[in-house]
């Protein structure tokens, strides 16, 4: 007669999982007596194997009814785990996705390459989380399931403090406060499993997990804080005359005008206003003054304006007005653009100078963009109601709206903060070549906020760049010398 194989079946573990041996070699773990036949059959024991036979099988630590597992506590626990790692895997790609292939900044793609990896991670964490409350086939199921949990508990508490900072509710606020509470309880229940026990390096482990985590925070706090700071926004805007010429027709003097904007730095930006005006100045002359007032000196200095002997200046006309940039548009660095127009004088205009100035308002292409909506005007005259200029219907001025949503640069700040809109309104009167910047939001009731966010937090700078002036007589045409 045969020697039959002889089954050992070991006590049960904290989970309560026993291990089988057949012949001193490992033949799996079981949780009940249906999976021990399983068991015992895949090890080429028959089917019918007596599990009563003591001359065969051999119970350790408790006899063939001692099974303490809990099967549906242990299964529910596997689908919370696996729900909230999933969950958390859906937001950090869905947030990081948008600025790998978005962000205008290689900081920032990075930025939101590492949340896509992070994301990636934790899908592999949840289908470890099967083997790590199964039969722990792979030793590393544990801890691919605790740096899954770890991530959730470092980027919940990155949305938190970003959205603490402005406390405004947004769709996805209940998701980081659902997340949040759920990576608390899944690190409780990981703690009492203790699954760095089983890793062969745990220190290494724990130092690649922490050297991870410091080159996320570090590259969010460069591409945020640092680059924006370091780098500065430079243009140059000049405003030049070309050659005045005399209508043959009309009396008036033709001046040709011409903007040039450059973007001299190394920050793209985005152009929010840009005019320029060309004026001529009136004055009374007094040949006869021989020190100064003074009435001159207060007035140049309330200007500011340069004090003369014998001008006077009494004021400012107007002669022309225009954009110089169509908004929304990006000035790259190096990029150049131009616009041109002509100025139509009177040739018998009393001016003694004629000046043009420009200036425009950027947003730096590293703290935010705006839409492209932001490129289509909208005239007041044309809107039966407008909420976001702030006067008297009967007391509003013309204007020309440019309205577009704004978006931060890194999408971590666009899902902790409400949406934001960044409006530009050019006046038409008089100083229509000066604009009105503001970025605001909604608040909960789906009304515009009244505090508007700071332009300097939004990356809005207004410069004032380009002036240039000449004397009116240049204008005119040379009189002929009398004989």
């Amino acid at each position: 007669m045969s020697q039959q194989p002889r089954v050992v079946v070991h006590p049960p573990d904290g989970r309560g999982l026993r291990a089988v041996t057949v012949d001193g070699s490992p033949a799996g773990s079981a949780w009940s007596p249906r999976d021990l036949r399983n068991q015992l059959r895949r090890a080429g024991l028959p089917k019918e194997t007596d599990l009563a036979d003591r001359a065969r099988v051999t119970w350790r630590g408790g006899g063939m009814d001692t099974w303490p597992d809990r099967p549906w506590r242990r299964r529910c626990v596997i689908a919370l785990v696996a729900a909230g790692l999933l969950a958390s895997m859906v937001l950090l790609v869905d947030v990081g996705w948008v600025d790998v292939f978005g962000a205008l900044t290689f900081a920032g793609r990075i930025t939101g390459g590492l949340f896509v990896a992070a994301g990636a991670v934790q899908g592999v964490a949840a289908a470890a989380a099967f083997d790590f409350w199964g039969k722990r086939v792979s030793r590393y199921s544990g801890a691919l399931v605790l740096v899954g949990v770890f991530i959730a508990v470092a980027t919940e508490c990155a949305f938190l403090v970003l959205w603490f900072q402005k406390r405004e509710f947004t769709p996805y606020v209940p998701v980081f406060f659902a997340i949040s509470l759920w990576a608390v309880w899944a690190l409780c229940v990981l703690w009492r499993h203790q699954p760095w026990k089983g890793l062969p390096h745990p220190k290494s482990f724990t130092v690649g997990l922490t050297t991870t985590a410091v080159v996320a925070v570090a590259n969010f706090a460069y591409s945020t804080v640092y680059q924006p700071a370091a780098a500065r926004l430079t243009f140059s805007m000049d405003v030049t005359f070309g050659k005045p010429v005399p209508d043959r027709v009309l009396p008036v003097v033709h001046l040709p005008v011409t903007v040039r904007t450059t973007n001299t730095g190394t920050v793209p930006a985005y152009v929010l206003a840009a005019g320029y005006r060309v004026a001529g100045r009136i004055s009374t002359f007094d040949k006869s003054r021989t020190q100064f007032e003074e009435k001159q000196w207060r007035t140049a200095a309330e200007g500011p304006v340069d004090t003369e002997l014998h001008v006077l200046p009494t004021g400012y006309q107007t002669l022309n007005i225009g954009p110089a940039i169509g908004p929304g548009l990006m000035l790259n660095p190096g990029e150049t653009r131009e616009s041109m127009a002509t100025v139509q004088i009177p040739d018998d205009a009393k001016y003694d100078q004629v000046s043009g100035a420009a200036g425009i308002v950027l947003l730096r292409a590293d703290k935010g963009r705006v839409g492209d909506e932001f490129g289509n005007p909208v005239f007041s005259w044309q809107q039966k109601k407008d909420p976001f200029f702030d006067c008297a219907p009967k007391q509003c001025p013309d204007y020309v709206m440019h309205l577009g949503r704004y978006h931060y640069n890194n999408n971590l700040m666009n899902v902790t903060r409400r949406p934001r809109y960044l409006s530009s309104y050019r006046v038409l009167n008089e100083n229509s070549g000066q604009s009105y910047i503001s970025v605001t939001s909604y608040n909960a009731k789906g009304k515009l906020s009244n505090r508007p966010d700071s332009q300097d937090s939004s990356g809005i700078t207004g410069l004032q760049l380009g002036t240039t002036v000449i004397p009116f007589a240049a204008v005119l045409p040379p009189q002929p010398v009398e004989p």
